[in-house]
Parts: C-alpha cells; structure tokens; sequence
C-alpha cells in the first residue's frame, strides 16, 4: 500500500468517525419531560405538610391493602362503595330496632353505653350484619384514636390524681374526652396490638371494621396543647402514620377489614393516608359548623369539597351526617348530596346520636 493510499483511508476513517459523533449527540437530545399537574387545591388552612410519613422504630408502614371480602353469618360482606344508605347511633342502641332498619351500612359503638359491662357479643353482630330480608348488611364500630374517653374500659381511676404522660386537657365541648398525645406507644397500646387492646376486642366482636373519629384533635393540639407538640416536626404525618399502622395491623387479623376516617379532611391531601381506608365520613358539611342547621359558609363547603372529592377520585365512598330538623334543610341536604355522589344520614340536631332515623330521605 503506497503512503498517498494510506492517507486516504485515515482520512475516510476520520471522517466516519466525526459523522457518527454528530449523530450521536442529536440523538441523546432529551425529549420533553411531561410532568403531571400536583392536585389543584387552594392552600390548607394549616401549615404545608412536611415530607413523606415515617413510622416509629417496629412498626413498619403498610404498602396498600388489598380488600378482599369478609366471611358474614349472611354472605360475603358487600363491597363499601355499593352503599347507598347509611345510619349511624353510638347511645342506647336497640340491637333489634336497628337490626330492622333499611340501612346498607350501620356505625354504632361496640357497647350499648360505652362500658365494657354491655359490649355487644358476636350473637348480637350477626344479628346487625343480616337485614331484613336477610342479605348481608356493613357494621362498623365507632372508634376514638384522638381522645381517651373517661367511660371506657382502659381508664384507670388513679388518673384522676396522676395522668400518664400522653393524657392531655379535657375538651371543653365534650365532657369526659381527653386529648391525647397520640403518638406515644403508650397510648397507641390501649388502641391496638393485644388481646385486651379496643380494636382487638372490636376484631374479637365480629365488626367488619372500624369508624376512627378525632383524626382532627392535630387540630385541638395546636390550639391549646402548644407544648405537647412542640417537639412534632410533622403533627399530621404523626397521625397518618397511627392510622396506616392500626389498619395494617387489622388487617393481618382479619383481611379485609374495613377502615372509615370521620372528617379530618387535610389528611386526605396525603396520598398514603387515601390508600390505608376505605371510605371517609364527613360531619356538618352542609349545615351546623357555627349554629344547629346554620347554612355553612359557602367557601367552607368548597374547602371541605375539594379533599373529599380527593376520596372520589381514587374511587372510595364519602359518607355525610348532617343533624337537622327542620324539613326543608333536610331536603336541601338530600338534594345536594346526591348531585355530589355522597352518602347521606341526617340525624336529629341535638347530635346526640341517640336513635336511628329510618325515614325515607327525599328532596
């Protein structure tokens, strides 16, 4: 091969190569990343939340539960979202009055008064749990992860000279609650993880599942108990996590147990926590948050909407209870939670809960 040969194939070779190198970086161009909208909500009506929940050391957060369906004295356990009635009594439950009620689905308190001397026995569960016609009806038991409440069977009587460190003020607009420091492993051991534990007896009861109320007191808490959570980097992912880790824990005992969380609406902003229940429950939406069957302010209402739609989106039922009287706000109530898609029960105003209301709800 001469020289003049030789340079021409180095230059052929040079020349492929610088080709390539061009081509190559037009291919390796990025391409548009599309970057999905965050959800459209005004700003809380609280600080933004901080990062993703971590659970305290042995207590692992769940993945999302599958829901498989319960074994019931009547059949399989309807599926939640197929509800489309619901009544909801947590004093001076007739067992056979509320067994003949019309309701898909009843929330009442595991004890006909709250005491463990008149807890409800698996006899009376299955009575709940079979309607009328004899399919198979939802029954949830009310459940305070917020408060402690004087009457139930873990107070002890010396708390009343010494409280333990977790048992905060009384509510003042519910005698006989207390605030609790909700995190404390003390006080989530009352709740769950034993024999003696209230979800377990809940679980032993034969409820197919639970209806957690005072998931907001991270609200009471940063009102009048400042101290106490003065050390809480993230008060609602403190929360988030209990609820996660109570549900889990309920459904390794029994699959497919059933998690409903009452108002509460911020949390709903967290994904995690939409994952760990089944439904969501709403107080007052329409009427009563500044007087008994008061119109609600309008921008309330919308505020409220938005997170409970969250639940919607993802496919799960919101539930409603309004406490009205008066005819024509009853009406008005039934007319706008249907156009909303939500499940409504309106109790009586006094909001006692003391009685079903069994009537027919029209617009």
């Amino acid at each position: 091969m001469s020289f003049a040969e030789l340079l021409l194939i180095l230059g052929l070779v040079s020349l492929a190569f610088a080709i390539g190198y061009v081509m190559g970086r037009a291919s390796r161009k990025a391409s548009p990343i599309v970057v999905p909208r965050s959800e459209s909500l005004p700003p809380a009506r609280r600080p933004a939340a901080p990062p993703p929940t971590t659970a305290p050391a042995g207590h692992p957060l769940p993945s999302d539960h599958e829901a498989s369906p319960l074994p019931g004295p009547a059949g399989t356990v309807p599926r939640l979202e197929a509800a489309r009635s619901w009544g909801y009594q947590l004093q001076d439950l007739n067992v056979k009055q509320a067994a003949a009620s019309s309701f898909d689905v009843l929330v009442v308190d595991y004890a006909r008064d709250g005491t463990d001397d008149t807890a409800l026995e698996p006899a009376d569960l299955a009575r709940l749990q079979t309607r009328p016609d004899g399919s198979r009806r939802i029954v949830l038991a009310y459940l305070s992860i917020g408060e402690a409440e004087s009457y139930r069977f873990y107070w002890r009587k010396e708390w009343s000279r010494k409280r333990p460190p977790w048992l905060l003020r009384e509510n003042p607009d519910w005698d006989q609650n207390f605030a609790v420091s909700f995190w404390d492993p003390d006080w989530q051991a009352l709740i769950y993880g034993g024999p003696e534990a209230y979800l377990d007896r809940i679980i032993a009861q034969g409820f197919d599942g639970i209806y957690l109320d005072k998931c907001d007191v991270t609200d009471d808490l940063r009102r009048r108990e400042k101290k106490a959570v003065a050390t809480r980097k993230d008060l609602d992912g403190d929360m988030i996590a209990f609820v996660r880790q109570l549900a889990a824990y309920a459904r390794r005992q029994r699959p497919g147990f059933l998690i409903v969380m009452q108002n509460a609406e911020p949390l709903l902003e967290r994904a995690e926590l939409r994952a760990a229940i089944d439904a969501v429950a709403k107080e007052e939406l329409l009427f009563g948050l500044d007087a008994a069957e008061k119109p609600n302010d309008a921008d309330e209402v919308s505020w409220s909407r938005q997170r409970l739609d969250l639940m919607r989106r993802d496919g799960k039922p919101v539930f409603l209870v309004e406490y009205l009287d008066n005819a024509g706000k009853i009406a008005k109530a039934v007319s706008t939670a249907s156009e909303l898609g939500y499940v409504l029960y309106v109790s009586d105003k006094s909001r006692e809960l003391d009685k079903l209301r069994d009537a027919p709800l029209v617009a």
